[in-house]
């Protein structure tokens, strides 16, 4: 009799362990950045750009911290944060496209957040690797911290000789998160893949809310001009172009 009952017993274990689901699987974000100036591919040195305020100038380098990568769902609340996602984007010669790939736990989300910069936590200790490593130019030192946008040219005035065009800016105070809808719900069950198409958008630094007058200032990088230019590119760098599967 005590046969029979273990036997039933493992039976309907059996049977149950069937009908149990298996645990959704993870997906994968990559955010595709593309580095623009006026909706344009930026190109470096040899092409003279104009700002709002009407100055001429030439862009020779361009880069930037993207840090703390966010997917959150808007509806549930529901958030994933990027484990050490420190990310120092480089506009070079040969390509202005950037692929950034995170692996997300299974859910629906369908808003991106991500900030420009480093954090304060770890914004004034430079004793650390990868992108975040001093030998990659850009960090001042360790009381000061890290460079969270360097855009550096020439600049060409109405009277004059052309001269150095040097923004860099930092500090905890210029640490700006951005949040951008998806407009669509991204679902990363299953080890789905998802590309999300993210525009940056240079001319916006020296335009809007703020308009820059580069022949005033052609060096920031701290004071109140920097915290202007950190509020434009808070507010209009960054857009997102189109989300696939």
């Amino acid at each position: 009799m005590k046969t029979k009952l273990w036997v039933l017993l493992a039976a309907i274990s059996v049977v149950s362990g069937c009908n149990t689901p298996e645990p959704a699987k993870s997906g994968k974000m990559t955010l595709n950045l593309s580095i623009h100036y006026d909706g344009q591919p930026l190109i470096l040195a040899d092409k003279q750009y104009r700002n709002a305020n009407g100055d001429v100038f030439t862009i020779e380098r361009f880069q930037f911290y993207l840090s703390n990568v966010k997917f959150r769902n808007s509806v549930t609340r529901d958030s994933f944060a990027v484990p050490n996602s420190y990310h120092l984007v480089v506009r070079k010669e040969n390509t202005h496209l950037f692929d950034l790939p995170f692996e997300v736990p299974a859910g629906k989300y369908d808003l991106l957040e991500f900030a420009v910069g480093v954090d304060p936590k770890r914004n004034l200790s430079t004793d650390q690797v990868g992108d975040l490593d001093p030998s990659n130019n850009m960090a001042w030192d360790w009381n000061t911290g890290y460079k969270f946008v360097l855009l550096e040219g020439r600049l060409f005035p109405p009277a004059g000789n052309p001269r150095g065009l040097v923004f860099h800016i930092g500090g905890n105070e210029n640490y700006r998160v951005i949040r951008l809808p998806l407009n669509t719900i991204v679902d990363t069950q299953n080890h789905a893949q998802h590309n999300i198409a993210v525009n940056v958008e240079v001319s916006a630094m020296f335009n809007a809310p703020h308009v820059i007058n580069l022949n005033r200032q052609s060096t920031v990088m701290m004071g109140p001009i920097a915290s202007q230019v950190a509020d434009n590119y808070a507010a209009n760098m960054f857009s997102i172009r189109s989300v696939s599967p």
